[in-house]
């Protein structure tokens, strides 16, 4: 019995599994030179971002103010970002690292429409449960004596929030538009293909075991936002999508998954005005543990269950 229709699809032409580079380097190594390339990635955004703002202001510093005051380079900052710290890394490792290059990054499993649409039914079945871990977050806080820390988080989170309204802000349709592709379509694609793509399936080479390179991938993952008040959900966001990508077999499911996450967020925001915006984004809505909690879970764990048998790669390695 078949649990989803056979519709399958290709984006691009049969991929030719050329020999790369770098294929044959133990993944420890493949792991330290993706960390080096991200970390080079960053100091070169870092300068870039410098130059940006020296060209436009006449200094070199910027501060959250500055890009509160001009939504244009704020929203050029993060188009720059992704694409120097998350896309480049991931095609220059594709290239050194994996036969077929982009083509063998993404996996070997066909591309099937209807696993793709599956894996946006999966990330809105799970807004629940991750709604629930992000008010749980929201509601630790570190020993009185690391109060100089948890005042510095707090500060920092405050500053994100405000800078992710600024971000969000658009008015008119083109606007919304580019906003559709600067914060859902370029991260997923950037953030898949590197920590999915990439470190976990290494971690996965290295360690023989997928649980925990899904585990120590996502932990990753989440620390990379440099956001403690939402480490959480950002956690079991990446343990969604990293075994969307081993059990479907194709990183584009995963990426179908990252996308929907990102675009129910800026839906949400974008029908708010700005002192709702500021308001849902300061604020995490408190949602207490409950039967629906556990639901959206179950019905998680079940959508990755079907889609590791209807894609026939229950199981495999990518």
């Amino acid at each position: 019995m078949k649990l989803l229709l056979p519709l399958s699809f290709s984006l691009s032409p049969k991929p030719i599994f050329m020999p790369s580079r770098f294929q044959y380097v133990s993944p420890g190594v493949k792991l330290l030179m993706v960390f080096l390339m991200m970390l080079a990635a960053m100091v070169i955004f870092s300068l870039s971002a410098g130059i940006m703002v020296w060209a436009k202001y006449g200094s070199f510093e910027i501060d959250s103010q500055m890009l509160m005051n001009d939504t244009g380079l704020l929203k050029l900052l993060q188009l720059v970002q992704t694409l120097l710290v998350f896309m480049a890394p991931a095609v220059i490792a594709a290239y050194l690292f994996i036969p077929g290059n982009i083509s063998g990054l993404t996996g070997r499993s066909t591309l099937r429409l209807n696993i793709i649409l599956a894996s946006g039914l999966t990330m809105l079945l799970s807004q629940y449960f991750i709604g629930w871990a992000g008010s749980f977050n929201s509601g630790l806080s570190l020993p009185d004596t690391w109060e100089s820390i948890n005042n510095w988080i707090l500060k920092t989170e405050s500053e994100a929030a405000e800078l992710t309204v600024k971000l969000v802000s658009s008015d008119s349709n083109t606007g919304f538009l580019f906003n559709v592709v600067l914060i859902s379509v370029l991260p997923a694609i950037g953030e898949e293909w590197i920590f999915r793509g990439h470190i976990q399936r290494y971690f996965g080479e290295w360690l023989k075991n997928v649980h925990l390179s899904v585990f120590i991938t996502s932990v990753i993952f989440a620390a990379m936002h440099m956001q403690f008040m939402t480490f959480l959900p950002r956690f079991f966001l990446g343990m969604i999508l990293g075994y969307l990508f081993y059990y479907g077999g194709n990183l584009w499911y995963s990426v179908a998954a990252h996308f929907t996450n990102n675009f129910l967020a800026l839906i949400t925001m974008s029908s708010k005005n700005i002192e709702e915006i500021e308001e849902a984004v300061k604020v995490q809505p408190d949602i207490p543990f409950s039967a629906g909690v556990v639901l959206s879970f179950i019905g998680t764990i079940a959508m990755i269950y079907i889609i590791g048998i209807s894609s026939k790669y229950y199981g495999k390695s990518v």
